[in-house]
C-alpha cells in the first residue's frame, strides 16, 4: 500500500520542510468510499467537524513539533545535558474554516491558546479509536499564514502530554504509555 502522506516545503521566511496527509490520495478497492482523517486538532473550543465523536475538531493535514534536550561536553569524559528542556514551534497545517479568522484575531491580539490537542485515529475491528493523543497547554500562536484553503499556524507551547494508547494483536486495549513535560517551569515525567 502507498503512504498517504507527503513532504512538502512550506511557503515563508524559513526553509523548513513537514509531512502532510495527502487528501488526494483514493483507495483503489473503493474510490467512492469516505474516509475518516487519520490525525485531528482541537483549538480550544472553536473548531468542529462532522466527524463522529470529533465534532469539536478539524482535519489535520500536517503537524511537526520537536522536544529536545541538549547535551553540553565536558572536558573529564561523559556528556552532561543542560538543565534545559525545550520544544520547538508547533506548526500545524489545517483547513480554512469559519474559525480561521478567530484565530488570527487571537495572534493580533495576543491572545493565549489554553488547549490544543491533536489526536490519530485508527480502525480496530471497524470501530474508530484514539491511538494517540498530544496534549498542549499555555499556547500562543506565533503566526498565521493562509495558502489557498489551508492555513498554517506556528504555536508556543508551554507543556506537553503525549498518551499512546497501546492495543494487542487481537484488537484489546492493552494500557497507555505516557510523557509529560511542562516547559514553563522545568518539569518532567
Amino acid at each position: 500500500m502507498a503512504p498517504n502522506f507527503q513532504i512538502v516545503q512550506l511557503p515563508g521566511k524559513r526553509d523548513f520542510r513537514i509531512a502532510t496527509t495527502d487528501s488526494t490520495f483514493a483507495d483503489q478497492e473503493m474510490p467512492n468510499s469516505i474516509r475518516t482523517p487519520e490525525w485531528m486538532v482541537k483549538i480550544d473550543n472553536i473548531m468542529s467537524s462532522s466527524v463522529a465523536g470529533f465534532n469539536d475538531y478539524v482535519e489535520l493535514f500536517g503537524w511537526y513539533g520537536e522536544s529536545s534536550r541538549f547535551t553540553s561536553p565536558e572536558i573529564s569524559g561523559p556528556l552532561f545535558t543542560s538543565a534545559t528542556l525545550r520544544h520547538s514551534d508547533l506548526v500545524l497545517v489545517v483547513p480554512y474554516g469559519g474559525y480561521s479568522a478567530q484565530l488570527e484575531s487571537n495572534m493580533n491580539l495576543g491572545v493565549g491558546v489554553g488547549n490544543l490537542t491533536i489526536v490519530r485515529l485508527g480502525n480496530i475491528g471497524q470501530m474508530k479509536v484514539t491511538m494517540q493523543k498530544i496534549e498542549y497547554k499555555t499556547c500562543k500562536i506565533q503566526t498565521c499564514q493562509q495558502q489557498l484553503d489551508r492555513m498554517i499556524l506556528n504555536v508556543m507551547v508551554g507543556s506537553k502530554i503525549n498518551t499512546v494508547y497501546v492495543y494487542g494483536q487481537d484488537g484489546q486495549s492493552q494500557g497507555q504509555m505516557v510523557s509529560q513535560v511542562d516547559y514553563i517551569n522545568n518539569t518532567a515525567q
